[in-house]
Formats: C-alpha cells, structure tokens, sequence
C-alpha cells in the first residue's frame, strides 16, 4: 500500500492541475470569443512559429508577443479536448440520471401491474407508465385520446409515433419527448410555451401543431402527419439535387419562415432532416420551436442535443441572442448542402464544426459543383455571413433574391 504521505502528494498534484487546466481553459476561451479576429492571430502566430529561431528576431520586443501567441497555438487542441470533457461529463451525468429513472421504472413495472400487454397501462403507477412510454405498442392508448399505430422513428428529443387522435378523427404524428418532465422541471412550461406559439403558425409549408400534453410523467406533442422523405434523405439518396428543385424548395422553405416569423417564431434549427418533401413535392417545415426546448439549463450551444452544428449560425455557437436571420444563415448552409451534396463546413466533432462555423469563410459552392452558375455563390454565401447584419433581411427579401431559373 502506499505511504499516506505519497497519496496526499498525488490528490493535492491532481487538484492543483486541474485548477490550472480550468484557468487556462477560461483564457482560451477568451481568445476563441474574439472571432475572426482571434483565429487571424492564430494563424499568424502558427506561420511564425514554423520559421527558424534566427529568423524571428530573437532580440526584437515583439517575441515576447509571438512566445505568447505560439504557447496558445500549442493549447488549441487541448481546448478543443476541454470542451469536450465539459461537454460529456454533463452529458454523461444526465445519461446517468436517466439510467436511475429507467431502473426504478422497471421496478415499478414489476411491482405494478401484471399484464405488460394491452391497450392501457391504467393500473400502473406514475413511474411504470413513464418507462411504458419509451415502448409505446400498436393500440396502446394515450391520455385517453390517442390510440397508437406504429412507431415512426427516434430522434435525439424522444420518439415519434403514429397515432389516431379519438377528438380530431384523423391521423396524427405523436412526438413523446423522453424524460423531459423527470429530468427539467421547467420543461413542460418551456414546451407548453414554444408549442402555444408555434401553433399559430398556419401555413402550407409549415407543419400544423395541434396540442401538447402531459401522461404520467412525460410530455407529448401532436403535430400534422405528413408521409414524404426528409431533404436529408433525398441529398442522401440522389446526392446534389438539380438546380431546379433546389430553387423549388428553398422558395418554399422561404415562404413558410416569413410566416412563422411574422408570429415571432424562430425555427433554431433548420437542417435538410427538419424539412419533409411530400409526395406530390410539396415542402414542410417541422420541429418549430423544439430546439430552444432541447437547449437544457447548463449546456452550451455547441453541447446542444440535437447534435447539428453544421447549420448553426455564429451568434448560436457562441451563445447570444437568435432572430429571423439566424435561421437564415441555417437556410444559407442548407441551401449549400442540397447543391453539393455537404454543408458548407465539416469536421470530425461537433466542437470543430462549430469553430469553422465561428471563425472560417465558406468556399463558394461553384468549387464543390463545377458548371454552377456563380449567382448561387453569392445568394448562399450572403446567407452565410457571420455578421447578421450581412445576410438577408428577411426570408421574404432572400426569396425574391434567389437566381432565376433557367
């Protein structure tokens, strides 16, 4: 066993360092905040880190400067790796939190009722119901009102589901939003909020929401049921779509913003998923107003859960207020994407996404897709201006921009 002394020794060395390691941190920060600007000296100072000692003038004042700016160049992936432990570790807390509930509800389970089948779990308790719902089966009831179909799919914010609404005697789409009412008391107030807002919305190329409720523990919206493929799954399948139908949908997309703008509405985070194309290739937005919702107390923008830093504007990376031109500049990278088969930029992490996002000048997509005509560079690339004051005033005012069709 090792001497008491030595092991004081290692817990006071371990804590001195991490102390200097959150100090450092903060000042890197700091430097990353100053944008542009910040990455230009870091550049600089990279290039003259690279030339020979005898070549930097090693009596000159200003190599304390350049010293200086080369010992942050030597910290940068350390940020970016500080970051990311911030990141998982409170990422891995609520993975653990959420762990807890899973377990008590399945305990709940057990000790409640004793048949798992059927289309009710009325006689459960409150914790049995909120673990059934993560396994919502075919002609499982919700709330009294929704009678399950079949599943839809998963996303980061809870699963989605088909359901037929007994009030409005139609087909809807039912997103359960996972945990949301264990893990944020404030959650259902937010959602309660964002949804009231949203569903004044009333457009041909937004997607209608119709009611937000509370069973046991988890919170449910109801929304339009629309059958048609995502541009995402579309850009996945056929790769850069033609310029025509590039101009047919971003003329949509444009349309359904100015009215949910004209309500107040701000998206947050348009991406090609968040934008189903119908069969008869008519355009509708979804998820308005839910990134705001997924943005829990104590995460950065970067730690979003939705994971989609390829289409977040600067001011969202770097945590300040968002408007009409923040989903703008979402709409600019989108647009991007469905002309060259990739968002404007890329990256192994979310956290160096994100840097590019708030520092990096996108190349025009005529370099990505030879034979494209250069008026789409400057309609994307004005979408895309990290100065909001840059972009387009409206999306009224970028569709009329858009280049005319051939």
């Amino acid at each position: 066993m090792a001497p008491p002394v030595l092991i004081l020794m290692v817990i006071f060395g371990s804590i001195t360092i991490w102390r200097l390691m959150a100090m450092r941190h903060k000042e890197r920060m700091a430097v990353l905040r100053q944008g542009p600007d910040g990455a230009k000296m870091l550049m600089a100072a990279d290039q003259a880190s690279r030339l020979p000692a005898h070549q930097r003038g090693q009596g000159d004042p200003r190599d304390k400067t350049i010293a200086e700016l080369e010992e942050r160049i030597r910290h940068l992936e350390t940020i970016v790796c500080s970051v990311d432990f911030e990141l998982n570790a409170k990422l891995n807390r609520l993975a653990s939190r959420q762990i807890q509930l899973d377990d008590t509800a399945l305990l709940a389970l057990g000790e409640g009722s004793g048949s798992a089948g059927g289309a009710s779990t009325s006689g459960a308790g409150s914790r049995s119901r909120a673990k059934a719902l993560f396994t919502l089966e075919p002609g499982q009831q919700l709330s009294g009102r929704f009678r399950i179909e079949r599943a839809l799919g998963q996303g980061g914010m809870g699963a989605v589901y088909l359901a037929f609404d007994e009030q409005l005697r139609e087909l809807v789409a039912l997103k359960i939003m996972h945990g949301m009412a264990l893990l944020d008391p404030k959650a259902e107030d937010r959602l309660r909020r964002e949804a009231s807002a949203a569903r004044r919305i009333s457009h041909p190329n937004v997607v209608k929401i119709y009611d937000v409720g509370e069973d046991q523990g988890h919170l449910y919206l109801s929304m339009e049921y629309v059958e048609g493929a995502s541009l995402a799954q579309l850009v996945s399948r056929h790769g850069p779509l033609s310029v025509e139908r590039v101009r047919d949908y971003v003329m949509e997309i444009c349309a359904g913003l100015a009215a949910a703008h004209e309500q107040g509405v701000v998206h947050r985070d348009l991406k090609p998923a968040n934008v189903i194309v119908t069969s008869g290739q008519q355009v509708k937005i979804i998820d308005f107003g839910l990134a705001r919702i997924a943005s829990l107390e104590g995460m950065t923008a970067t730690g979003m859960l939705m994971g989609t830093p390829e289409y977040m504007a600067p001011e969202q990376i770097k945590g300040g207020p968002n408007d009409a031109r923040t989903d703008l500049y979402a709409l600019g990278a989108l647009t991007y994407h469905l002309l060259t088969g990739r968002p404007p930029f890329t990256g192994e992490t979310p956290i160096a996404v994100s840097l590019a996002q708030a520092t990096e000048t996108a190349q025009p997509p005529s370099a990505l897709r030879p034979g494209l005509d250069t008026a789409w560079d400057g309609f994307v690339l004005r979408a895309l201006s990290k100065d909001r004051g840059q972009r387009y005033a409206s999306a009224q005012e970028m569709r009329d921009a858009l280049p005319p069709a051939a």
